[in-house]
C-alpha cells in the first residue's frame, strides 16, 4: 500500500509513524505548484492525503492505482466527487473539528474591525501616534446575525452571549424549543440582514448557498454593519461586496476566505482600509491542527481495515462491496 501525503499539512512524528506502519509512505511538505506536479506526486499512490489543493478529473484519471483520498479538511468542494466515484475512489473528510478556533476567529475579526486595531497598528508603525481617528464601536449589546446553527454557529452564539449580544439566526430547521435552548431568535434572512450589526456566515458551500450574499442582500444591511466570512469564499458574491464596500453601503468586512484562493494581488480588497483580510486561517490553532490530523490519519486506518468512515461519496461503496461506518 503506497500512501502519499501530496500537500502541505500538519504532520507530527506521532502521525507520521502511524502512517508508516500502514505501508510505503511518501511525504511532500509543499503545496503542488501545478496540477501536473500533483499528478506526478500521486501517479503511483493507492491512498492520497491532500489539504486544500484540488483533485480534478484529470488527476484522478492519471492515478490508476488510487483507491482512497483522505482530505485534511472538512470541505470537499476541491475534489471532483463524481469523477472519484466513477473511478472507484473513496473520499473521506474531517467532518468535525476547529469549531472553537473558527468561532473565536469570528470575534477576532469583528473586534479588529469595530475597534480599528489593524489601522492603529499600521499607522503607529509609521510614527503616527494619534487617537481621534480610531473611535470605534463596542460589541456589548449589539445584534449579531448568525447564518447557520451547526457546530460552529452554535459556538459563535455561545461567545456572543458572553458579550451580552442579541442573537438572530437563520437556519434550515428552526423551532421554538431550539431557539429557547440557544437563547436566540430565528428570523428570515431579510430580517437578519436588516437588523444585525454583525452578520457572520456559517454555511457549507452548496449550489443553494453559492452567492447567497449578493447585491440584494448587502443592500438590506445597515450602513454601519460589518460582514464576517469564515465559511467559504463563494458564499459571497465578491464583486457585489467590493461595490458595497466602496459605496459604503456597509461599514466593513472581515474575510478569511475568498472566491479565488490565493487572493489575486490585483484584488481591490487589498486596497481597502475597511476590510480585514486573512489567508484562510480561521481554523489554524495547535489544538485544531492536531484534531484534524488525528481524524485524517484515522480515516486512512479505517479504510485499510475495510471499514471506511466519514465518506463524502457514499455511493462508491456499493460498487466496491464495502460497508460504511
Amino acid at each position: 500500500m503506497k500512501i502519499v501525503v501530496a500537500d502541505s499539512i500538519f504532520l507530527t512524528e506521532e502521525y507520521r509513524k502511524r502512517l508508516e506502519v500502514l505501508g510505503e509512505l511518501e511525504i511532500y511538505d509543499s503545496v503542488p505548484a501545478s496540477r501536473d506536479e500533483l499528478i506526478e506526486r500521486i501517479k503511483d499512490a493507492e491512498v492520497v492525503i491532500v489539504g486544500r489543493y484540488g483533485v480534478d478529473t484529470k488527476a484522478l484519471s492519471s492515478a490508476p492505482k488510487l483507491k482512497m483520498i483522505s482530505l485534511w479538511q472538512t470541505g470537499f468542494d476541491n475534489v471532483d466527487l463524481e469523477a472519484a466515484t466513477k473511478h472507484g475512489v473513496i473520499v473521506s473528510n474531517v467532518p468535525s473539528y476547529a469549531f472553537d478556533s473558527v468561532a473565536e476567529f469570528v470575534f477576532a475579526l469583528s473586534l479588529d474591525l469595530l475597534r480599528r486595531v489593524h489601522l492603529a497598528d499600521m499607522n503607529l508603525r509609521k510614527g503616527l501616534f494619534a487617537w481621534k481617528c480610531y473611535i470605534g464601536n463596542q460589541l456589548m449589546s449589539k445584534t449579531i446575525g448568525v447564518l447557520g446553527t451547526g457546530e460552529i454557529g452554535q459556538r459563535v452564539i455561545q461567545i456572543a452571549h458572553g458579550f451580552n449580544m442579541n442573537v438572530l439566526s437563520v437556519t434550515a430547521h428552526p423551532s421554538p424549543e431550539r431557539a429557547k435552548a440557544l437563547g436566540i431568535k430565528f428570523v428570515d434572512l431579510d430580517t437578519l440582514l436588516s437588523e444585525s450589526d454583525i452578520v457572520t456566515l456559517h454555511v457549507p458551500l452548496t449550489p443553494e448557498t453559492e452567492h447567497m450574499i449578493g447585491a440584494r442582500e448587502l443592500a438590506k444591511m445597515k450602513p454601519t454593519a460589518i460582514l464576517i466570512n469564515t465559511a467559504r469564499g463563494k458564499v459571497v458574491d465578491e464583486t457585489a461586496l467590493i461595490k458595497a464596500l466602496k459605496e459604503k453601503k456597509i461599514a466593513g468586512a472581515g474575510l478569511d476566505v475568498f472566491e479565488k484562493e490565493p487572493l489575486p494581488m490585483d484584488s481591490p480588497l487589498l486596497e481597502m482600509h475597511n476590510v480585514v483580510l486573512t489567508p484562510h486561517i480561521a481554523f489554524l490553532s495547535e489544538e485544531s491542527l492536531d484534531e484534524c490530523t488525528y481524524m485524517t490519519v484515522e480515516n486512512v486506518e479505517m479504510f485499510i481495515k475495510d471499514q471506511p468512515q466519514n465518506v463524502v461519496n457514499p455511493s462508491v461503496l456499493k460498487g466496491l462491496g464495502m460497508s460504511r461506518e
